[in-house]
């Protein structure tokens, strides 16, 4: 018979009894960890809201004041003045008149309004429906921001929806600066213009500092020193209620605006509009010589002590109103008809030509510093090169058809005698390497000058090198003698601007200081107080002999006593040391030059002239640089007819 083993009894942990049964239980040790834990995070939470609370209402109270105006508070933007443009001498060029904007702010206009808002927009503004819609959907900022679409708005159209203002939510007029111009269309490619900054330039390194919708310079004077026309803009707040309107019109705060520093530019506004006159004057002559074709022009006025652009000038113009308020497509079309000649286009550093003759004195540089002649070297001209058969069948003309005779360099120069520098060039090319380029190079050729302002053209000066690289046929690629007979008298694949040929013959002037042309030079606060003084130091210097020198400048001397230009500057009351060319451009008239400067002894300003399609140099551009220099030594000699049957 088995036994049963008694069963034990389960343990099970709660309250024990001691004592009286009227005494509190004792908690089991498990349990009262339990109860510790949960008052600890009891504790902990409300501690943290306590916090919290503290945060809040004691060190963040001023930051969520501030917060909580700003949603009854708008800003509005107010524009500061940019600052004037002024010649050296204080002459305003840009100055800024009042006028009226029209703009929307996206915050304030519905889904269901934006169709029927745009296109009542679009009638009263004249202004395409698609493109107003594409401006609000491209705009890069925020949707409280005001998006300008149209400036310079008659007060007639402002008017028209102001009188219909709940037709019109989300649009707003503006009141802004605009452009003005008291001399018009003086050095007008060189200002440039206003514009909004496009979404290219916001990701540039030299726009990081701006946003969408800023209205920035575009282009010349206004882009390169925008940082100081422009000025700070105001902001003002404004009260409004539950629904966006103002609820009254004084500004309750804000920050004013702070005004533009002027700039001072190196243009002399006189010798500017001189400049402009004489080229129209050029013009008129090659007319007058049956040159019909001339349409085109461009002259540089460089102090070649230093690099200051007193004048620069190009035809055809144009008037920089047309870009105020926004430049229209009727307008655009104008200027860009092949019939106007590229009026946006400033010739003097935008443009490239072969500079011809006046190119002779960069060749005869570099061959008497390269040991390629000598002053005692004389070639013989009869009017052909080369008098025999040495290079086939093939010969180059002279300009005249019956020969200079037997020339020295000067004597060369003077007379503007191609066959001596075609023997130059065709020496050139029969020794080793591109000696005739570097020295283009070195010169200031082939290269931007550095001039301050955007859009510089590069130029080329070839060489074997360039032709191997640029040429896809064998035969082109080869350097064959014509290319360096070409080139030595400033024709062939040879590309300069005339500001290029300016710092060349300013170099020349002033012993070999390469310098770098601009077109600022300080920076005044609308107090009159200077903020900066622009410094632009030469580029380098290049070692010429004094004896090269002596024999070019004496040359260029002859040139303008007894060769070429005599008919316009001999008896002048100003030395002037200069150079004609007639550069030949396949399928167009002759391109007229002059290249100079003076006074001769004691050198201060390099001329350039050049004349599309106007014929000889000495005929046309040599008469507009005499005018020139009537401007800058303060002179009235009257007009010069020019020379007739030179270079």
């Amino acid at each position: 018979m088995r036994t049963r083993r008694p069963r034990q009894p389960v343990r099970r942990e709660r309250p024990i009894r001691t004592g009286r049964a009227d005494h509190p239980l004792l908690l089991t040790p498990s349990i009262a960890l339990r109860v510790a834990v949960l008052v600890g995070i009891a504790v902990v939470l409300v501690a943290v809201i306590l916090f919290r609370l503290w945060f809040l209402q004691i060190l963040s109270a001023g930051r969520y004041v501030d917060q909580a105006n700003d949603n009854r508070l708008r800003s509005v933007e107010i524009v500061a003045p940019r600052g004037a443009i002024v010649d050296r001498d204080g002459k305003v060029i840009v100055e800024n008149r009042p006028g009226l904007a029209i703009g929307i702010r996206p915050m304030d206009v519905s889904e269901e309004d934006f169709e029927a808002v745009t296109e009542r927009l679009a009638k009263v503004l004249g202004m395409r429906v698609k493109k107003i819609r594409r401006e609000l959907e491209e705009y890069g900022g925020y949707p409280y921001d005001l998006v300008i679409l149209k400036e310079d708005v008659s007060r007639k159209v402002v008017g028209r929806i102001l009188e219909r203002k709940d037709l019109f939510p989300g649009v707003e007029v503006q009141r802004n600066y605009l452009r003005s111009y008291p001399e018009g269309d003086l050095a007008a490619q060189l200002l440039g213009h206003l514009g909004e900054i496009s979404a290219e330039q916001l990701k540039q390194p030299a726009y990081r500092r701006y946003a969408a919708g800023d209205v920035i310079g575009q282009g010349g004077v206004e882009a390169s020193y925008d940082r100081w026309l422009r000025g700070r803009d105001g902001v003002a707040k404004i009260e409004v209620d539950a629904y966006g309107r103002p609820k009254g019109s004084d500004p309750v705060g804000g920050r004013l605006p702070e005004s533009g520093d002027t700039l001072v530019t190196t243009l002399d506004a006189d010798v500017q509009e001189t400049a402009e006159k004489a080229l129209r004057y050029g013009i008129d002559l090659a007319h007058a010589n049956h040159d019909w074709a001339a349409n085109g022009a461009a002259a540089v006025v460089l102090d070649v002590r230093n690099g200051e652009v007193l004048a620069m000038a190009s035809y055809p113009s144009f008037d920089p109103e047309v870009y105020v308020g926004g430049l229209s497509p009727k307008d655009w079309a104008k200027l860009r008809k092949p019939s106007a000649n590229n009026p946006i286009v400033h010739k003097a550093f935008q443009g490239l030509y072969a500079p011809g003759s006046t190119y002779k004195v960069i060749d005869a540089v570099a061959a008497l510093e390269e040991g390629v002649i000598s002053p005692y070297t004389r070639f013989y001209c009869n009017g052909r090169f080369p008098p025999t058969g040495e290079l086939g069948k093939t010969h180059w003309n002279c300009w005249l058809e019956g020969g200079h005779g037997r020339d020295n360099v000067t004597e060369a120069l003077s007379e503007s005698c191609d066959v001596f520098f075609y023997n130059v060039g065709y020496a050139f090319y029969k020794r080793p390497g591109s000696e005739l380029a570097e020295w283009s190079v070195r010169l200031g050729l082939g290269r931007p000058t550095g001039l301050d302002i955007p859009g510089e053209a590069e130029g080329l000066v070839p060489t074997p090198e360039w032709r191997q690289e640029y040429f896809t046929t064998e035969i082109d690629k080869i350097w064959k003698p014509g290319n360096s007979i070409l080139m030595a008298i400033g024709q062939g694949d040879l590309q300069v601007s005339p500001l290029q040929l300016a710092v060349a013959y300013a170099a020349i002037a002033n012993g070999g200081t390469i310098v770098e042309p601009h077109l600022a030079l300080k920076t005044l606060s609308p107090q009159g107080k200077v903020t900066r003084k622009f410094a632009f130091e030469p580029r380098r210097t290049v070692e010429i002999s004094s004896g090269t020198l002596q024999q070019v400048r004496k040359g260029l001397r002859m040139a303008a006593t007894v060769g070429t230009s005599a008919a316009v500057f001999a008896g002048y009351p100003v030395d002037v040391a200069g150079k004609t060319g007639t550069a030949e451009v396949y399928g167009k008239g002759d391109y007229a030059w002059y290249a100079s400067y003076a006074p001769y002894d004691d050198p201060k300003y390099a001329v350039v002239v050049m004349i599309e399609q106007g014929g000889h140099g000495g005929a046309v551009a040599a008469p507009a640089a005499r005018m020139i220099y009537d401007a800058l030594f303060d002179l009235d000699t009257g007009l010069s007819t020019g020379a007739t049957g030179t270079d």
